[in-house]
């Protein structure tokens, strides 16, 4: 909520307060005079032509992101900018996409790259700031963004949760042209094979991917005494599962103690399981491949022992 306008003086106003403002309502509610002070004393600064917030905030996406509405209303972000707004763990853009309707005329600062499009369809709000459906910001994320890095960018928003799959599938299919796309429906094919969550599609086909794991079988119905439990991989011979610890693990005391059951259960039954987090996959692949594989391996040269 935006705060109330002429309250005290207008440079600490603009200090204590994280928002962007019109030049209109700012001169009302105190004086072009001191506008004009606070920018030359460098206590303002100007975002965008006719919006200007405290100094300290000039880099704060959510201000840059009210700016942006502020300065062309009929617009709407979009990219990594709409993302992190939406979903704040995602990281903060160095420049925020927005986009808005043809024909306009326009000089934007650079921290915006600008997007011409035809009407702006529906929008929602994304930490406040007017934004497109958030399919539509990880589409706009992953073309703009370098070759080399959409794949994470993907990975990362998917795990925040910002849509699903299939509501990302459904944008990519009603628009025609999108840089990198062969990769992106290679990414999602992956997905419609099955996979529950993109930790275990990453794990799959990025960090187990290779002929050391070809004799290992995902997503396995394991029969335990007193439940059926399926394990995401499994080494039959060796008697290893795997767990990824994504949408099934939770933080209750209840989740937990049913988390510590089945892990007793799987251990009862002769396997040895192997935990790997979304940290794990993502930062240190190599160690996860490496813990598995040489574990793998100290079964198998010791089958008497289990």
């Amino acid at each position: 909520m935006r705060p109330s306008l002429g309250q005290g003086q207008l440079a600490p106003f603009l200090a204590s307060h994280s928002h962007a403002f019109t030049r209109a309502e700012l001169v009302a509610a105190w004086s072009r005079r001191q506008l004009d002070a606070a920018l030359a004393n460098g206590l303002a600064t100007r975002l965008l032509t006719g919006v200007y917030c405290g100094t300290s905030h000039g880099s704060d996406p959510r201000v840059r992101g009210e700016a942006l509405t502020l300065w062309q209303p009929r617009g709407a972000l979009t990219g990594s900018g709409a993302l992190h707004l939406y979903a704040p763990r995602l990281p903060a853009p160095q420049r925020m996409d927005f986009v808005v309707p043809l024909g306009h005329r326009l000089r934007p600062r650079p921290w915006v790259r600008l997007r011409q499009t035809g009407p702006v369809r529906a929008t929602i709000l994304a930490g406040g700031v007017p934004s497109v459906e958030m399919p539509r910001a990880l589409l706009d994320a992953w073309r703009y963004a370098p070759a080399a890095e959409r794949r994470n960018v993907l990975w990362e928003a998917l795990w925040a949760r910002v849509c699903t799959w299939r509501q990302l599938w459904r944008e990519l299919e009603r628009t025609p042209q999108v840089a990198g796309r062969r990769d992106l429906e290679r990414v999602l094919g992956w997905f419609a094979e099955g996979a529950t969550t993109p930790l275990e599609v990453r794990a799959r086909h990025e960090v187990f991917a290779d002929a050391r794991f070809r004799e290992f079988e995902w997503q396995v119905p394991v029969a335990l005494p007193h439940r059926r439990a399926t394990v995401d991989m499994l080494h039959r011979c060796a008697m290893v599962a795997v767990e990824l610890d994504g949408d099934r693990y939770h933080s209750t005391r209840h989740a937990r103690d049913d988390d510590r059951e089945r892990q007793t259960d799987l251990v009862a039954a002769g396997l040895v399981v192997l935990r790997f987090g979304w940290a794990d996959i993502t930062q240190r692949p190599e160690w996860c491949r490496e813990r598995l594989l040489t574990t793998v391996a100290g079964r198998l040269a010791s089958p008497g022992r289990w």
